[in-house]
């Protein structure tokens, strides 16, 4: 009998629940531009609102290395969603930043819930780096509709249409949810044992930093990608469409990660990303010469494909360290993490060195996490090495 986590019902209602789970992130920019349209908030509100759904989604999904293998996963998800779909009703229309910021972290509470389940019930796939390929592909795909859909519903709705383009899709995985969502494959007493422990590991501990460095970087850039090509006199729509259009075809970075890993081994395969995406970045730093458009198109859908590549791989070396099913979930908070400290931090340098100084951010953080990551490949490529020459 196939394994309920392996029935595509079941695979698909997990798929759509991390896909909204990340939807913030996904769309960043959009909300970022929303947010700089209306003149309401400053460069540092800004930077803290575009964080906070995601100081909420750590929150939530930090806490679920306790109870994630304990508690139904149904009717936690369920909840979860359900008081995102609330929180983004109540920012409709919300312009007292204070206000907004608790709604979203309201929002983000609920949102980082559904998220941890959703990481543990693709762990226990048979084929994990499958599944969170799919995963993201499936991120991929509502960021492609989004960044065509929402700018346009903004210029209806201003910002108050990127909640509804949200609501409306969660709307759909809360459905899908209550009638196709896989139970826990692991008791909690198969993971007490261990699930504490692996996160005192130096090993377990580096793999999350390795992930909140990387994401630091990305998301800083990520988060001010719209308007650094708004800076290059490109018009919002043209870049909405060219973010939509790399967000199509990073779908396939993801789904290339499994075969390129097993062709020219992990290492080299997030060296060669890093590098890329670093190439990307150093590009749109300084004055530019020629087709801003075709500088922008390319460098702007390189640096997508390469993040999809990325994901997985980083996301593989938490199934690695962690044989209990626990860490996993905690792959969502070092996601998080970076993402809370990247665009606040971005803000701060827009003032004194201008979006040079967001790319730089990005460039040091990605070259940064390259490292910490080889240190981990290194290391596990010893601990194989040393049962097979017989020395234990």
């Amino acid at each position: 009998m196939q394994p309920i986590h392996d029935r595509w019902q079941n695979l698909v209602s997990l798929l759509m629940v991390s896909m909204m789970g990340a939807a913030v992130l996904t769309l960043l920019p959009l909300w970022v531009g929303g947010l700089s349209d209306q003149g309401l908030f400053s460069e540092t509100q800004i930077g803290w609102l575009a964080a906070a759904d995601v100081i909420g989604i750590f929150a939530s999904s930090a806490s679920a290395i306790f109870w994630v293998r304990r508690i139904p996963w149904k009717q936690v998800t369920l909840a979860g969603l359900g008081l995102f779909f609330t929180g983004n009703l109540l920012s409709l229309g919300t312009t007292e930043f204070s206000l907004l910021m608790g709604f979203r972290i309201l929002a983000g509470i609920g949102c980082g819930a559904a998220y941890a389940v959703a990481l543990a019930g693709l762990g226990d796939h048979r084929r994990p780096p499958l599944a969170f390929g799919l995963m993201v592909t499936a991120q991929v795909t509502f960021g492609t509709i989004g960044f065509f859909v929402v700018p346009r519903i903004m210029e209806l709705w201003q910002v108050n249409g990127f909640f509804h383009y949200l609501n409306g899709w969660l709307a759909a995985t809360l459905l899908l949810c209550t009638l196709f969502f896989p139970r826990s494959k692991r008791s909690a007493a198969e993971s007490d044992a261990d699930g504490i422990t692996s996160l005192l590991h130096g090993k377990s501990l580096l793999v999350f930093a390795t992930t909140v460095v990387y994401y630091c970087g990305v998301s800083a850039v990520w988060a001010y990608l719209e308007r650094i090509g708004v800076d290059m006199g490109l018009a919002g729509s043209q870049v909405g469409d060219l973010l939509g259009i790399g967000f199509a075809i990073s779908g396939l970075g993801s789904l290339a990660t499994p075969l390129i890993s097993r062709l020219v081994g992990r290492a080299l395969s997030l060296g060669i990303s890093i590098a890329i995406q670093t190439v990307t970045m150093a590009l749109l730093m300084g004055e530019h010469s020629g087709s801003g458009y075709m500088l922008y198109a390319a460098t702007s859908i390189v640096f997508q494909f390469f993040w999809s590549f990325t994901i997985p791989l980083l996301m593989d070396q938490f199934n690695r360290v962690d044989d209990t099913g626990r860490f996993i979930v905690l792959c969502a908070s070092a996601f998080k993490v970076g993402e809370i400290i990247g665009p606040p931090l971005a803000a701060s340098l827009i003032g004194p060195f201008g979006y040079t100084g967001v790319l730089a951010l990005g460039i040091g953080s990605v070259l940064l996490a390259l490292c910490m990551a080889l240190v981990t490949e290194t290391r596990s490529n010893q601990s194989i090495a040393v049962p097979a020459a017989g020395t234990l």
